[in-house]
């Protein structure tokens, strides 16, 4: 199938509130819902088919625009990385074999709630979304007790992407349900598994047992800043768990064959100026080096938001990196610019410090200085 992405016909998303995509990355416009709507009816419809059609157009769909921004700045996207891992499952497609991959989100219950992050995604935020933005978010059960609508629409599947929420905590019961299912079906070694976790808990003996029917287990370990840094932007997570848990799973992969270790590190407005000390801190701890997202809502937490000046002293900072991938990201802060959000910015960084009374001047220091400088 020649097609600019074929994610639309291999994989798709649940999101912790639902909503159905063709992958995590896609800004969805939530037409279609797993609680009121059925996978085959979003399978099925002319939203998903129009998205289709542009793919094999080699036009990208709206939806599409964080792949086409990355890769419009020498970043490699999710549709490219998607491709280097399954190359030859995607050569070898045909449709009939369904969805081989999905990212299944169960619900969002989650024990932090990181500065960058919403209700949406985190049920700790409900209250602060709802006192600050006005917004109430309350839980939903997305997925049933035995997940029969994804066992049943997926008899093909090869891969799992499970977010959060916290994985670890949320709708544990139904996640053990469905993978049990792919144990006794004995697919499961075909089966490759990766979590999100903000690494704040380390799994369980139940946890591991389960696992080691899989084919790969990768945790890929969330974690957008160190020190004090770190516990600000993931609050209320302690710095000292989180160094505690790596060392613990850097231990682990001597003991569970299947097991592979990850980093993925969202940036924002937050942590930017910081970001070659967070690479520096990945190599001090034995692990690989970070998979680097960024923050595309909300938008006054983009890492683009700064205006000029303060931007070209955050860009000449992250230059002096010894790490090629940060002086990437330098570049792709000189070529984007989200200022018109920046009043918005320094408005609620303030009322969030008045919320969990925290200090971001006491803890990005070095940003406040160039704030204060503007």
């Amino acid at each position: 199938m020649n097609a600019l992405c074929l994610v639309p016909w291999t994989s798709i998303a649940i999101s912790p509130r639902g909503d159905i995509a063709p992958c995590c990355k896609f800004v969805n416009k939530n037409e279609y819902n797993i609680t009121k709507d059925t996978i085959k009816e979003y399978s099925d419809s002319k939203y998903l088919n129009d998205i289709k059609n542009k793919m094999l157009a080699s036009e990208w769909p709206a939806g599409c625009i964080r792949c086409k921004t990355e890769e419009d700045n020498n970043i490699k996207s999710k549709r490219q990385l998607d491709y280097e891992r399954w190359n030859t499952e995607w050569n070898e497609y045909t449709s009939d074999k369904g969805y081989i991959v999905a990212s299944i989100a169960f619900g969002n219950t989650c024990n932090l709630k990181c500065i960058t992050c919403s209700s949406e995604s985190s049920s700790r935020w409900r209250k602060e979304y709802l006192d600050l933005y006005g917004v109430d978010m309350a839980p939903i059960e997305t997925i049933s007790t035995e997940a029969d609508e994804i066992y049943n629409a997926m008899p093909n599947v090869i891969h799992f992407d499970i977010p959060g929420g916290e994985p670890l905590l949320s709708e544990v019961q139904k996640q053990k349900a469905l993978l049990s299912r792919y144990i006794k079906s004995g697919q499961s070694k075909n089966i490759t598994l990766h979590y999100t976790t903000n690494a704040q808990l380390f799994p369980n003996n139940e946890w591991w047992d389960i696992w080691s029917h899989f084919k790969e287990v990768d945790m890929q370990l969330s974690i957008d800043g160190i020190g004090t840094r770190y516990e600000y932007i993931r609050f209320p997570a302690k710095n000292e768990l989180i160094e505690e848990h790596v060392m613990m799973y850097n231990e682990s992969i001597n003991k569970y064959p299947n097991l592979k270790l990850s980093v993925s590190h969202t940036i924002s407005a937050y942590n930017i100026y910081y970001l070659s000390d967070f690479f520096d801190w990945c190599e001090f701890y034995n692990l690989p080096r970070p998979w680097c997202g960024v923050v595309s809502n909300p938008n006054h937490m983009r890492p683009t938001v700064y205006p000029k000046p303060i931007k070209e002293k955050i860009v000449e900072h992250l230059n002096q990196s010894r790490h090629e991938d940060v002086r990437t990201w330098a570049s792709y802060l000189m070529k984007n610019n989200d200022s018109e959000h920046y009043p918005m910015f320094l408005s609620m960084k303030d009322a969030h410090d008045t919320y969990r009374n925290l200090n971001f001047a006491d803890t990005f220091s070095e940003v406040q200085e160039l704030i204060n400088g503007f």
